[in-house]
């Protein structure tokens, strides 16, 4: 269940990263696939780093990992340009 969770939450923030920030017009290197990576890392080390403090499901802290998400893949999204043009 905690990996469920865990994958629910990066593609909520991959949602909401690339669609509302980026207006669903600026694509990285690697597309979308790369970017789910990145929210899939973010909430994992979210979880991991900022501790068991916010609302909690099968031991996976839902705050944490959404804000790790959040933040990794926006930064992925400044750094990761796609040079093809």
């Amino acid at each position: 269940m905690y990996w469920i969770i865990l994958i629910i939450v990066a593609a909520v923030s991959l949602l909401i990263v690339n669609y509302l920030f980026f207006m669903g017009k600026r694509f990285n290197y690697g597309g979308v696939w790369t970017s789910l990576l990145a929210a899939f890392i973010g909430a994992w080390l979210g979880d991991i780093l900022l501790g068991n403090w916010g609302w909690m499901a099968s031991g996976y802290n839902i705050l944490a990992g959404f804000i790790g998400s959040l933040v990794i893949t926006y930064l992925w999204n400044l750094i990761a340009v796609d040079r093809s043009k």
